[in-house]
């Protein structure tokens, strides 16, 4: 049996961060914990991902879901984007810190609330998730293990978009929520982010100097991440396992909202090597 915990990482002048952990009733010794990164226009109820997460502690760890502070869903919501100003003032950096802060947290809640190890921590993330966890993994020594599902390589061609000239003359430019039809705006901010703190936010230089374990899954019918650059990924790293899931796509089958109460088949065959990678590694 598993139990969840919903509750709020508090920052003093920072907004707050909406979590849930995922644990196995069992006694004995603490066991490894695992942080799961959602990717852009996601929250941590998307779709499958509240599965996926209970697969995982049935495997035995402690998983932590949260919702960037920025990601612009609200505590009264937490599956619309209802707050559009956060939504557009989100960067690279504050998803980080959030991650720091989430890591944070867990370090007193260890051993009190919840029977976690925090110094066997595993990073796990979908999407742009997978690319902050590249790089939170190498600021950050308490990781001990991260992988990607679909993860991007690279953050740069990402605020350099075609439409660039009107993204800096207007100071935003929109996203379309392909589920719901909204637009979704992404100020100007993000790319001056990324070029203040390029160094910090370099996922390449990040991925070629981890010293601890990888692991990239990709879809080969990743429908929103190339699947060339999780291919590419796996040659920066001899610490780098790759695993491919034929025909999967970007969500690995899963979408929102998931109504079924079985994993889809691709996600499973993502999840075996996972499990198997976090099992050895943490």
């Amino acid at each position: 049996m598993t139990k969840v915990i919903s509750y709020i990482v508090e920052r003093e002048s920072r907004r707050p961060i909406q979590a849930d952990i995922h644990y196995p009733e069992t006694g004995g010794k603490a066991i490894p914990l695992i942080i799961f990164l959602h990717g852009f226009k996601g929250f941590k109820d998307w779709g499958h991902w509240p599965l996926v997460a209970e697969f995982l502690a049935r495997s035995g760890f402690v998983v932590i879901r949260f919702n960037f502070s920025h990601n612009g869903t609200t505590r009264e919501n937490p599956m619309a984007f209802g707050d559009l100003d956060a939504f557009a003032k989100n960067t690279f950096s504050k998803e980080l810190e959030d991650v720091e802060a989430v890591l944070d947290d867990i370090v007193w809640r260890a051993g009190k609330e919840i029977n976690c190890d925090p110094a066997r921590v595993g990073l796990l993330g979908h999407s742009r998730g997978g690319g902050i966890a590249f790089l939170a993994a190498f600021r950050d020594k308490r990781v001990r293990a991260v992988a990607a599902w679909a993860g991007i390589s690279d953050l740069e061609p990402r605020v350099n978009p075609p439409e660039l000239d009107e993204w800096k003359k207007n100071g935003v430019i929109y996203t379309i929520n392909s589920r719901t039809g909204e637009s979704l705006p992404i100020n100007y901010s993000l790319r001056e982010d990324f070029y203040a703190n390029k160094k910090r936010l370099d996922i390449p230089y990040a991925v070629k100097h981890l010293n601890i374990p990888i692991l990239l899954v990709s879809g080969t019918k990743d429908e929103s991440v190339p699947f060339a650059e999780a291919e590419k990924m796996s040659t920066w790293n001899m610490l780098a396992r790759f695993e491919a899931i034929a025909g999967a796509g970007h969500t690995f089958g899963g979408k929102h909202p998931w109504t079924e109460k079985d994993l889809p088949a691709d996600t499973v065959k993502a999840l075996q090597p996972t499990i198997a990678f976090f099992r050895e590694n943490l």
